[in-house]
């Protein structure tokens, strides 16, 4: 499990994108932050240039002490998609889907002081397949309360069936371990962000 220290420590190595000013900001998780280990890195979305903050291993608790509340964001695209929770129920002690609702509204609040006239999109967790430390009914349920409790002015994305395959787990085709996605997996993920451009 990756500490505080070693989420800081990430971003400190992505401090070009942490710096960089572009129209559309990523934030959240391994799913973001893999992104950049394709073979073209992270795409533009929709033509418009993209600042991708995702941290591998981050819980939405430790993005909170780990970046926000250490003053690493200081510019926001116009469209801000935030991916986080799912870390959340693996690392976190004091993990419900309430904590992560309070947390995440803690985020959005810290970020509108950035940029109150930015659009905010929280993305829905997607699946897993087999994986060892979680699994889709814990996903389930927390997708559930954060749908039906997103933090104010904060619009929710479904991801989940376009990810999931006819047994409800993550089509083993758009992943290479059960968790994260290959190119096919970000194509889709590509489609969803590109909606709400």
């Amino acid at each position: 499990m990756l500490s505080d220290e070693d989420i800081f420590n990430r971003a400190q190595v992505k401090q070009a994108e942490f710096q960089k000013r572009a129209e559309v900001t990523l934030i959240g998780h391994s799913l973001f932050d893999m992104w950049d280990d394709m073979v073209e890195g992270t795409p533009k979305l929709g033509g418009k240039s993209v600042a991708n903050l995702g941290l591998s291993g981050t819980s939405t608790r430790q993005y909170l002490d780990a970046v926000i509340k250490k003053g690493l964001i200081t510019h926001l695209g116009d469209t801000v998609f935030l991916f986080l929770g799912v870390n959340d129920i693996v690392k976190e002690p004091k993990y419900s889907p309430a904590q992560v609702v309070d947390w995440l509204a803690q985020i959005v609040s810290a970020l509108r002081q950035i940029a109150p006239d930015s659009r905010y999109f929280l993305l829905e967790a997607t699946p897993v397949n087999q994986i060892a430390t979680v699994d889709n009914p814990q996903i389930l349920e927390m997708n559930q309360y954060l749908e039906t409790h997103c933090p104010t002015g904060v619009h929710y994305v479904k991801t989940w069936a376009m990810f999931a395959n006819e047994n409800g787990m993550l089509d083993r085709s758009l992943c290479h371990d059960g968790l994260h996605f290959t190119q096919k997996g970000y194509d889709k993920l590509t489609y969803i962000l590109e909606r709400y451009l």
